[in-house]
């Protein structure tokens, strides 16, 4: 029988996100304007030459703002958020 190892949790197979370098600035903007709406950050997004779809974005921004805590300028939680 062969040893078959588990895929690795995460966004798995395919491309990368097209999101995700965008994500620094995202933070920022939340930071500055927390009310700003996700349709507001998808303008600005694909100003900035963004042309991925509504549905990756939004997905980001819900997770940003899922966190409520600080967050660093790469859009990952800060390692002191959590309480360490």
């Amino acid at each position: 029988m062969e040893n078959v190892t588990p895929a690795p949790a995460g966004r798995g197979a395919g491309r990368p996100s097209t999101v995700a370098r965008y994500a620094p600035s995202i933070v920022e903007w939340l930071r500055d304007e927390p009310e700003l709406s996700s349709a507001d950050i998808l303008r600005r997004i694909r100003d900035a030459g963004y042309r991925g779809g509504k549905s990756a974005l939004y997905d980001l921004v819900r997770r940003l703002r899922a966190t409520g805590r600080r967050m660093s300028r790469s859009g990952l939680e800060h390692p002191r958020a959590s309480g360490e």
